[in-house]
């Protein structure tokens, strides 16, 4: 029944995307698609009318979510009557009752099981394609990283010949990839061909103001033009990717950067759960990065947690549950894991379930003291052990996990404001919280 249903749904977004010309933006990769989408939406606004153009909702990315978000829907969840109004919203864009008569598609394409991206690239062929990374996600599904990269190169075999890629040049399955495009293809990163280059980035503490707290970033545009743009709330360097992607597609389109520069310095936000600062008890930091976890991603937290500005007298926490869904890499990706936390500096960690033991032993091997290396079967049980035993004033503590390790439930703990905890957190709706 669900494939019928995804397969209905598909048959009527290719034929209004064939019919209204709407330019298809793929966004694609293995982690930051949603940062990234959120930053060109954000762009856009500063300079298109908002029925000029329409993005990709929430994390709607896969044969579901991507006609729901082509259609702007919502998700239906089990009532019938919200079936029914999705259907009839879909054969009325597929009958030209109503049109898709944007300049822009953005659209998240995520690839969870082999195919997947066939299905969705047939449905909306992309003109242009961002590809955020190739890592290791979903291999238990794909048999081999491998695989799982060429599933994601699709996309860009996708792209017609007047297209335009959008690559992180700082990912090396990324970069290399662009000889298979036969497109125009541009950087994005800090690597010196990229036409949008992160000069630097630096996360700047407000003792005084917390919600002035944020991350800076330096940007320069085809090697002459410099833009500092401060994003509030945030901490992690995914942000700055994000942004210099958004700025990459403008500038791949010709269109003004500085009214994009100053729209992402005042509106930028990020998703619940995806590198967010977040006041915590005891006067505490928390960088909130809940959301999922794979391997890129958990590396770059790390890093993230190294470079913050730790008040006088506070300490590094890392507080990390598994990474999720990767075959028989798992236990060697949660052990490089480990090792990497060692030789970090810092002070804490704290592991949740059966692959965070593998983390923990690697890091007590790797040289960190046993007596700062803890282990939790569930992130309740360990959210309380941080409240009531380890955490105390100045400390940042880093929570980051996959999303069945449930690590939001330690922020959650954590928090300064948990009535808020709908709004800041990620899974907090009524559905989730009873799971």
């Amino acid at each position: 029944m669900q494939k019928t249903i995804e397969n209905i749904l598909g048959w009527c977004v290719r034929r209004a995307i064939f019919r209204d010309g709407p330019m298809v933006v793929a966004i694609a990769g293995s982690v930051g698609k949603t940062s990234t989408r959120n930053a060109i939406t954000i762009s856009m606004g500063a300079l298109f009318k908002s029925e000029e153009f329409r993005t990709s909702k929430k994390n709607f990315n896969n044969e579901l979510g991507l006609p729901i978000s082509v259609f702007d829907g919502e998700m239906p969840g089990r009532n019938v009557l919200k079936w029914f109004k999705l259907f009839g919203l879909a054969f009325a864009y597929a009958a030209g009752l109503k049109k898709l008569d944007m300049r822009y598609l953005v659209l998240e394409m995520a690839a969870d099981h082999p195919g997947d991206l066939d299905y969705l690239l047939r449905i909306a062929p992309p003109k242009i394609a961002i590809m955020t990374a190739m890592g290791a996600e979903h291999v238990e599904y794909f048999g081999s990283l491998e695989a799982a990269i060429e599933e994601e190169r699709r996309v860009l075999r996708a792209l017609p010949e007047d297209g335009e890629a959008i690559l992180n040049t700082d990912d090396g399955m990324t970069w290399e990839s662009r000889d298979l495009v036969r497109a125009e293809a541009i950087g994005f990163g800090r690597a010196a061909e990229a036409v949008v280059r992160i000069e630097s980035t630096k996360v700047i503490y407000d003792e005084n103001d917390f919600y002035k707290s944020g991350l800076e970033v330096n940007i320069k545009i085809m090697n002459y033009t410099n833009y500092i743009i401060r994003l509030h709330g945030v901490f992690g360097e995914p942000h700055a990717y994000a942004v210099a992607a958004a700025l990459a597609f403008c500038e791949s389109m010709d269109h003004d950067i500085k009214p994009a520069v100053l729209k992402l310095s005042q509106d930028y936000t990020c998703m619940p759960g995806r590198t967010r600062l977040i006041k915590g008890i005891k006067k505490t930091i928390l960088l909130d990065d809940s959301y999922n976890a794979q391997p890129q991603a958990m590396v770059s937290a790390i890093k993230d947690l190294q470079n913050f500005p730790v008040p006088i007298g506070g300490r590094r926490i890392a507080a990390l549950g598994e990474m999720l869904e990767l075959g028989e890499m798992a236990e060697h990706e949660h052990e490089k894991i480990g090792k990497i936390i060692a030789g970090s500096g810092i002070d804490f960690l704290l592991c949740c379930g059966t692959l965070g033991r593998t983390i923990a032993h690697s890091a007590e091997v790797g040289g960190m003291p046993k007596e700062n290396i803890f282990h939790f079967d569930n992130s309740s049980e360990a959210g309380l052990f941080l409240q009531q035993e380890v955490i105390s004033v100045g400390d940042v503590v880093l929570v980051k996990g996959s999303q069945g390790s449930r690590m939001e439930k330690i922020v959650k703990e954590l928090m300064a404001e948990p009535l808020r905890a709908e709004e800041l957190l990620v899974r907090h709706t009524k559905d989730w919280i009873s799971r």
